[in-house]
């Protein structure tokens, strides 16, 4: 259906396999704002599994801590720290107190590197490439561990994994580089990724999702408590109200296929009507596998609506 797929009227062609990326390249924010995204975090969920000796995020793990929350009997090799000998001087049994240690957790940025998120006016592709590093700056800044994945027909090469801000410049300038791919297959690359890392943990798909054709299946695997999914869709002004009036020839900005039609007010009615039906239905979906879907519009400023949003939304904090 001709409303999924995001047109653009008809122009001389670049050259074979060239996308202009000029409008994508360049710094994505400079060190004042890195600093000020120190002071918040990735909202993990406590069903996560990571690894309790490093990190800030809360678990479920009863393990030996200091801040009590339950006992057990001492066992040979457990640390002396933790034995409560208050409950040894009343009762005559070693115990050790137990506590929700923090841990830190897997991190995964997907990025949708299509030809189509080129377009936009700033490019999709920009806001993606700023949310990709500003959320992968937050992972290493706070220890936990990071994978980045462009990705269009196919994974792309990725960043990571890596754990540590000793990695933060090479990961914004590995984003910064991202070269755009002529399209894109979601699901197969959503279902290989997750079966390529079963430990599970934070998943972001960064995508204008014009391929979602079986996002709830690709979203199967992706479910709590192993994962915690978040799906950003970027979306452009002009798609949700086209400045397109009258007779055209359009050219999908992947494919290539044209398309001759006259554009009235009744077939925008029909267009506006359809894209808010298919957002509906990307959300339905989302939610029916326990992902949090959130659109971004693509000319929001990052740091005074974009993260606004994501705190409201309980991905930041």
């Amino acid at each position: 259906m001709w409303f999924r797929a995001i047109f653009r009227r008809k122009r001389p062609p670049t050259a074979p396999g060239r996308v202009p990326v000029s409008s994508v390249s360049g710094r994505l924010f400079d060190e004042a704002f890195l600093r000020r995204m120190e002071r918040m975090s990735l909202q993990a969920q406590r069903t996560l599994r990571g690894n309790p000796s490093s990190g800030e995020h809360a678990s479920r793990r009863p393990l030996p801590a200091t801040i009590f929350s339950d006992h057990r009997p001492y066992t040979s090799g457990d640390d002396l720290r933790y034995v409560d000998w208050g409950a040894y001087a009343r009762q005559d049994h070693v115990l050790v107190k137990l506590g929700e240690a923090e841990q830190d957790v897997n991190v995964h940025l997907l990025l949708d590197a299509s030809r189509s998120m080129t377009l936009g006016t700033p490019p999709r592709l920009r806001l993606a490439q700023q949310l990709v590093g500003a959320l992968g700056y937050l992972t290493l800044a706070h220890s936990d561990r990071l994978q980045i994945v462009p990705f269009g027909p196919e994974a792309a090469r990725t960043f990571g994994p890596a754990q540590g801000k000793a990695h933060a410049v090479a990961m914004l300038r590995f984003v910064e580089q991202i070269v755009p791919q002529p399209d894109t297959c979601l699901a197969p690359v959503i279902r290989q990724h997750a079966l390529r890392n079963p430990l599970g943990g934070i998943l972001v798909i960064c995508s204008d999702l014009l391929a979602s054709e079986n996002l709830e299946a690709a979203l199967r695997p992706l479910t709590p408590p192993r994962w915690q999914t978040l799906v950003l869709h970027l979306l452009d002004r002009r798609d949700l109200q086209p400045e397109l009036h009258g007779p055209l020839e359009l050219e999908d900005s992947e494919t290539g296929q044209h398309l001759a039609l006259t554009l009235d007010d009744a077939t925008l009615a029909s267009y506006r009507r359809r894209v808010a039906e298919w957002r509906e239905g990307l959300a339905r979906a989302c939610a029916r596998r326990g992902a949090t879907y959130a659109p971004l519009m693509s000319h929001w400023p990052l740091e005074q609506q974009v993260v606004p949003f994501l705190r409201a939304r309980r991905v930041l904090g």
